[in-house]
């Protein structure tokens, strides 16, 4: 990379008789060398007040006046007319500091920064230069630069320095745009190019009554609407997962939020309308989550808005609401459980799962078990299981219609109401209930233990006592639910369920020797590959 490689200072300028001089002085008091400045004048209509300051400068700066376009059309002509490796963009009404290109130039060598755009702090100022309010970014990492320009408005296009090949990969700024021809361009760069913050003041920008963003007041508010529900259309799920977001729908309804407390109403809207079609997808705490912040932020008439759009828009909010009041009812409740006894007790007894059919909730209805129901017998009989143990066993409220050719059975549940009502109603010499814990307490020794939905209730350390405690039986298959593929997280604070994959970190089970998809539908759809996988104990 050369070392001092020339950078082009441009200067789009409309009617600048009041501030233009300014800007040019302090881009010609640059202490980097190699420099030009280029002056387009873009139509000025103030009897030659732009053009008479512009040419007393002579040849310290290059000029070209231009039929009046938009200050988008002033900076493309001054790229197609740059001889800079670099675009430095001043506005006429702004001000660099004596070292913003030097700074900028030494970063760039310091980070070898070929495919690097620059850009750093600046200060606000209104009568005078020395009077500032400086605008400190946050350190923000280049994967991550997309979703800070949907997200803040504090860039300022004039502290950044661009390679001028950035411009022929991407294209130039967007002459249809009177106000917003930057962030548009900034957002098409940052796909090809790292944006990398240096955090020091290097521009003084001047706020005053001209500027087109007030001038032009209405015009702006309709493109800035229009350009940031468009960057958050354009959002990849890579780039939402950099800033810590592992749901698209709980994202959008954090962007609704940035957009609505700036005051860009449509954006917010358009950002709910994608936040609630991306409930499909969500897992149900986080349909509760995000129908909660939703709430918070959005208007009724914005909430309206977005179900309108659909029978399945309705259909989630709906069920959202419904899961956030049963996790505000649990929470309400949980406080009296000190004890997985305790945990699952007060789940059974006020039905927090809400099932309709069992209180193990609707992974336990007719519907939702109809395929363990038509494979688990075929199962038992191929690899000829004698002594079988359901832990836990839940209310039966399927299992009984099964009619497994097996010695001898156990349900085992830690919930003593069930065991006692299950030992009642249906124990006898084959069937046996027994109230256990499974993470300590002494099981029984058997060909299949089957474990369904118990696991992704646990955090690692609870599953890692279980699973310790299922081989200690000597038992010698455990069938038990996986969602493969899918990435592992703990449980942690309030949470109660989440999705597992056995064969993922940090299980690591081995490949299971039979894999039964569920044929779920709950969560319209989002837990389409829950299964039974089926492993040996020694194996684990």
């Amino acid at each position: 990379m050369n070392t001092q490689p020339k950078v082009s200072i441009v200067i789009p300028v409309y009617n600048g008789g009041d501030y233009l001089r300014e800007a040019i002085d302090s881009a010609l008091a640059q202490t980097y060398p190699n420099i030009e400045i280029i002056v387009v004048n873009d139509g000025s209509k103030d009897l030659g007040m732009t053009e008479n300051i512009a040419l007393s400068y002579g040849d310290r700066i290059r000029y070209f006046p231009k039929v009046n376009g938009g200050v988008a059309s002033a900076l493309n002509l001054a790229i197609a007319k740059m001889t800079g490796e670099y675009l430095s963009w001043l506005s006429h009404d702004d001000l660099y500091y004596p070292d913003k290109i030097a700074i900028q130039i030494q970063a760039l060598l310091d980070a070898h920064g070929e495919n690097t755009i620059l850009y750093s702090d600046w200060a606000i100022f209104s009568d005078s230069p020395e009077v500032l309010q400086e605008v400190r970014l946050p350190r923000v990492p280049p994967e991550q630069f997309r979703y800070f320009l949907t997200t803040d408005n504090s860039l300022h296009g004039c502290t950044l320095l661009v390679p001028r090949r950035a411009f022929s990969i991407c294209g130039d700024f967007d002459e249809r745009l009177r106000t917003t021809q930057d962030y548009d361009l900034w957002f098409r760069l940052a796909e090809r190019f790292r944006f990398v913050h240096i955090p020091a003041v290097l521009v003084k920008g001047r706020q005053h009554g001209a500027q087109g963003s007030v001038t032009m007041k209405d015009v702006a508010l309709v493109e800035i609407n229009t350009l940031l529900s468009r960057f958050s259309e354009n959002l990849s799920k890579d780039e939402l997962a950099a800033v810590g977001h592992k749901s698209a729908s709980l994202a959008y309804a954090e962007i609704s939020a940035s957009f609505g407390r700036r005051r860009f109403y449509l954006a917010a809207r358009n950002a709910a309308k994608q936040s609630v079609h991306s409930l499909k997808e969500e897992s149900f705490l986080g349909i509760a989550k995000t129908v909660i912040l939703l709430s918070r932020i959005s208007t009724a008439y914005t909430l309206l808005r977005c179900a309108l759009y659909g029978k399945n828009l309705i259909k989630s909010t709906c069920i959202g609401f419904k899961r956030m009041f049963e996790r505000i009812k649990y929470q309400l409740l949980r406080t009296k459980a000190t004890n997985l006894q305790d945990k699952f007790s007060l789940i059974y007894s006020e039905n927090i799962f809400g099932g309709k059919e069992s209180r193990s909730g609707a992974g336990s209805d007719m519907q939702q078990t109809e395929e363990i129901r038509r494979v688990l017998p075929e199962l038992v009989e191929n690899f000829h299981v004698e002594t079988f143990m359901d832990a836990p066993c839940g209310d039966l409220f399927w299992m009984r219609t099964l009619q497994l050719k097996v010695s001898k059975y156990f349900g085992i549940d830690i919930v003593e109401e069930l065991i006692r009502k299950n030992q009642t109603q249906f124990g006898d010499e084959k069937h046996e209930f027994l109230c256990l814990d499974l993470a300590k307490d002494p099981l029984p020794c058997v060909d299949m233990i089957f474990c369904r939905d118990c696991l992704v209730h646990l955090n690692y350390a609870e599953i890692n006592n279980v699973l310790l405690n299922l081989k200690r039986s000597g038992s010698r298959y455990l069938l038990t639910t996986t969602f493969p593929g899918r990435k592992n997280i703990d449980l942690v604070g309030k949470d109660i369920w989440r999705t597992l994959d056995l064969q993922a970190e940090p299980f690591n089970f081995p490949a299971p020797l039979e894999l039964i998809n569920e044929n779920c539908s709950e969560g319209n759809g989002a837990y389409r590959d829950k299964s039974l996988g089926l492993w040996r104990l020694s194996d684990i």
